[in-house]
């Protein structure tokens, strides 16, 4: 771990959703996320991880590759799970409105959102890295809020 950001190697499918249920139960509404990775890094999976911290059934949640943009609710709490992938770089992205998901009190989370502008003050940015041995390395890049950065680590304490 470094001053550029915090690391967690997650050998396992389990270990990404126990780090990203982390990871939901810290976030905040208003919050977004965007998550790089090559294909099959696991980007769905840590979304998985982050709905099951905010209460949302870990089962309805699937890649929206194909949709674009899916949104789970649990309770009040709500996540809008965004991919970008299809889109390409250089996407232009005024329609799905994330401001207003956003103003609104939504959690988003995008997938490939390398490939548009963002909010680049505001946004948490984790990338995901399949190690050679077909491990993950997730990074939380830095400037992430420190309620945030808490997830990191096998205690994961607020």
């Amino acid at each position: 771990m470094t001053g550029a950001g915090l690391a967690e190697r997650c050998a396992t499918e389990a270990e990404t959703l126990a780090l990203g249920e982390r990871i939901g139960t810290r976030v905040l509404a208003g919050d977004l996320i965007v998550l790089s990775g090559e294909l099959g890094a696991g980007k769905t999976v840590l979304v998985r991880g982050i709905a099951t911290g905010m209460g949302v059934d870990p089962a309805a949640v699937r890649s929206p590759t194909f949709v674009l943009h899916h949104v789970y609710r649990a309770g009040e709490r709500v996540l809008h799970h965004i991919d970008l992938y299809r889109l390409g770089p250089g996407a232009d992205i005024r329609l799905l409105d994330i401001d207003e998901m956003l103003a609104a009190g939504g959690v988003v989370v995008v997938e490939w959102g390398e490939h548009a502008r963002l909010h680049e003050a505001t946004e948490v940015s984790i990338a995901i890295e399949i190690l050679d041995d077909g491990a993950r390395e997730i990074r939380l890049l830095a400037g992430a809020p420190e309620r945030l950065r808490h997830a990191w680590g096998r205690g994961g304490s607020p």
